[in-house]
């Protein structure tokens, strides 16, 4: 396990190099390249392995799109970032969490006060200028974090972006399994009163895990208002989830 740690440690500062050094020097296509490998290598070291159910066309030249999904782990926007390079919505507190904290703000990551107008103003100005800027958004509009038996209700203020850009939505669904028993593993969950620590030695001590992700068919934006929208991708998320 103290090695496991080492090499994570190895992965943070590979991560403020990357972010802090490289960044500058490299073009949009190779910042893309460096965030998803990443990542991927991450996700390997701490044991889980990604499975991908589904197709998402990752080679348009502009990738203006909303990915959203059920939200289980803080693992959970690194395995979206192996599918695809995108600036995510977090919450403030985010921000503030040790080494990840500094890592997000280095990703471009939008943080939102979700008690707050303002800042859920600031959240669409945000995303919708990394949109014009043909980037890829993600969030999770349920807002918190579950252990993924149940999807929560999606708040729609993020699908407010999707409609006022006219973008295409694509619905996540997310769930940790055991490679063997296809069992629910809940040791990714990131809920109750654990802090980031804690959980982050819960992934390191458990065994090699996989996580599911179902890719939806695009769901095109026009004709929707921000809360049909929302039901909709909910609905997409559940049916999904239950298909496994």
């Amino acid at each position: 396990m103290f090695i496991i740690y080492l090499r994570l440690l190895y992965a943070f500062i590979k991560a403020f190099w990357i972010l802090f050094v490289q960044f500058p020097h490299l073009d949009r296509t190779a910042q893309s390249r460096a965030i998803q490998k990443w990542s991927a290598d991450t996700l390997q070291l701490l044991g889980v392995s990604v499975e991908v159910i589904g197709f998402l066309d990752t080679s348009k030249p502009n990738p203006s799109r909303l990915l959203v999904a059920n939200h289980i782990s803080w693992l959970d926007p690194l395995v979206i970032q192996t599918l695809q390079h995108s600036i995510f919505v977090a919450k403030q507190e985010v921000s503030q969490w040790p080494v990840v904290g500094h890592i997000a703000k280095g990703c471009d990551v939008v943080f939102v006060n979700r008690g707050s107008p303002s800042s859920a103003r600031k959240m669409v100005q945000s995303m919708t200028a990394a949109l014009q800027r043909n980037m890829c958004i993600a969030g999770f509009p349920e807002g918190t974090s579950t252990e993924g038996h149940q999807v929560g209700l999606f708040h729609s203020n993020l699908f407010e972006v999707a409609v006022a850009n006219a973008c295409e939505v694509v619905a996540l669904s997310l769930r940790y399994k055991d490679p063997e028993t296809q069992a629910m593993r809940l040791e990714p969950a990131f809920v109750g009163d654990i802090g980031f620590l804690q959980s982050l030695h819960r992934v390191i001590c458990a065994p090699p895990m996989v996580v599911q992700i179902v890719v939806s068919e695009p769901i095109a934006s026009r004709g929707h208002t921000r809360r049909t929208l929302a039901q909709l991708a909910q609905s997409k998320v559940e049916t999904q989830l239950q298909a496994l």
